[in-house]
This record gives structure tokens, C-alpha cells and sequence, in this order.
């Protein structure tokens, strides 16, 4: 297995992860909080790794503009229902959900008439929403819409077309600025506006009575999966290209199902198995279709270097 092989395998192992991570830490720390002091701190890892990797970019005002609602968009309103989705649902869940973003991605790219959606491409999509509808349904503790498990799948379909609108709208900005310049200036932004709702609960919190591994799972969240794995990414990307590299990310929903069953012994029914494979290959389908493939990826990380969670 070649180097870069290595780090790829490794990065899917960081994200598929983090879903199991994350959800163990709620039981101990309110999502809210989690989030926000994880972000906080990932927000300070990634600037700086800008700073030594590249120094900062001249931003014209209406790049500056850009990057505000851009960062709002993939780190605001897609934090969110992502951790209140995963909060309700299943770690496996959330990750083959997450998945779909680069269908969400061309469905946006095809509305805006940025983008042609090929015979191939709409295979693809219609095949993901299946998957990801018998996933939800075929649940072995039975199907309710008023389940706290089906309410936290819509919330995290809502978070993959948040990062699908991120994906999309970045690509003006990745013309004249590097993926790491626009994750981390447009992560900032994000954070702050997260704050606002997230302050409440992180004043709630008796942070001296947070046990030591919720201490860990947050420096984890925090470190590995954004500014660890977003550099193995990149590294990636560069040396072997983005469609070779992107592929690793169809595994992480794998990773993310047998370690959450090991962690949680949470069954899950064939039908479910089978949604997943369906979404696997309706996400692989959509994405070699396109001329210029959507990014694949869980964090705030850049847009060809989608992070999870």
C-alpha cells in the first residue's frame, strides 16, 4: 500500500470515528456546548495551519462578504441540525446520511443551471434517496414519524444540503484562493455565529464535573478530524487528484456502522444494510458522472476536503 494509500485509510478511520465519538460525549456534555467549544477550538488549530502552510491572503471587501455567508451556510446553519440530528439518531445514521451530500451538491449545481445533471447522474440521486429511505424506515425498533430517531434523520438531511450549499457557492471563492485559505477564514465566521445560540448551554454546563474520556472525545473532535485529517486530505488530493482521492470517502459510513455497533450494540436490520449499500452506490454513481465531482465528505473542512462532523 503506497503512502498517501495509508493516510487516505487513515483519515476514513479519524471520521468514522467521530460519529461514535461525538455521540458517546452527549451523554455527557449538551451537543450545544460540545459543539461549540470544539468548533472554537478547531477554528484556532485550522487558522493555524494557514498561518505556517500559506500566511494569510489580501480578501477584497466582497470576498470578505463571501466568505461570511459562506461560512454561516457551511458552519451555522450545518452544525446545527447536524448535532441535534446525531443527537437523536444513530451515529450509522448520520454518516451514511452525510453521504449524500455530493447528490444534494448537483441537485443545487442542476437548479442554478451551474452544472448538467446527466442520465447517469439522476440514476444516482434516485437511487441515494431510496437507500437513505429505506435506512430510515426499516429502523429494527420500528418506523414513527414522530420517533426521535426518524426526527434526527430529517434534521441530518437538512445539515447535508447545508454542506451541499457550502460545496457549491465555495467554488467562486476557490478560484483565487486555496481550499485551506477558504475553510479556515470561512470556518471563523461560522463559529462566531454559532456562539449565539450555543451560549446558553455552554454557560449551563459544570465543566468541572465533565468526566475525563467526554474531555478527550472533545479534543479529539476538535483536532483529528479537521486539522489532522484536512491536511492528510490535501496532501492527498495533491498528489493523486480529487476523484481518486474522494472515493475513501464511501467507506467511512462502513467504518462508522461496525465501530457505533461494537460502541452502542445497536442492531441493525438487513433492510437497513441493503438502504445502505443502495446509498453507497447511488453516491458513487452521481459522483464519477460528473465533469467535476462535488466533494465527498463530515467538518468543516474545505470543499474538496470535506471533513465529518
Amino acid at each position: 500500500m503506497r503512502t498517501v494509500d495509508a493516510a487516505l485509510v487513515g483519515v476514513v478511520l479519524i471520521w468514522g470515528a467521530n460519529f461514535v465519538i461525538m455521540k458517546q460525549a452527549f451523554e455527557a456534555i449538551s451537543p450545544w456546548a460540545f459543539n461549540a467549544v470544539r468548533l472554537t477550538l478547531a477554528a484556532g488549530l485550522l487558522l493555524g495551519v494557514l498561518r505556517a502552510r500559506e500566511g494569510w491572503p489580501v480578501l477584497s471587501r466582497q470576498d470578505v462578504l463571501k466568505l461570511i455567508g459562506l461560512g454561516i451556510v457551511g458552519n451555522t446553519l450545518y452544525q446545527i441540525p447536524f448535532v441535534v440530528g446525531l443527537n437523536l439518531t444513530t451515529p450509522a445514521n448520520s454518516a451514511l446520511i452525510l453521504a449524500t451530500i455530493p447528490v444534494w451538491s448537483a441537485l443545487l449545481a442542476w437548479a442554478l443551471r451551474w452544472e448538467r445533471v446527466t442520465p447517469r447522474m439522476w440514476g444516482g440521486i434516485a437511487l441515494s434517496f431510496v437507500g437513505v429511505g429505506l435506512v430510515t424506515v426499516a429502523s429494527p425498533n420500528g418506523f414513527s414519524l414522530r420517533s426521535t430517531g426518524f426526527v434526527g434523520d430529517l434534521l441530518t438531511l437538512l445539515a447535508a444540503a447545508c454542506w451541499a450549499g457550502y460545496t457549491v457557492f465555495s467554488k467562486d471563492l476557490l478560484r483565487r484562493y486555496s481550499p485551506l485559505q477558504v475553510s479556515a477564514l470561512a470556518l471563523l465566521p461560522g463559529v462566531l455565529a454559532l456562539w449565539i445560540p450555543s451560549l446558553p448551554h455552554v454557560a449551563g454546563t459544570d465543566w468541572l464535573r465533565v468526566p475525563w474520556w467526554a474531555w478527550m472525545a472533545l479534543l479529539y473532535s476538535a483536532v483529528f478530524p479537521i486539522a489532522v485529517a484536512y491536511v492528510l486530505w490535501a496532501t492527498a488530493v495533491q498528489r493523486v487528484g480529487a476523484a481518486r482521492t474522494a472515493i475513501y470517502n464511501n467507506l467511512v459510513p462502513v467504518v462508522t456502522f461496525g465501530l457505533a455497533y461494537l460502541a452502542f450494540r445497536q442492531p441493525v436490520s438487513s433492510w437497513q444494510l441493503v438502504g445502505g449499500a443502495v446509498v453507497l452506490l447511488g453516491v458513487w454513481l452521481t459522483a464519477i458522472s460528473s465533469s467535476s465531482p462535488p466533494s465527498l465528505s463530515s467538518d468543516p473542512a474545505p470543499s474538496s476536503a470535506r471533513g465529518r462532523g
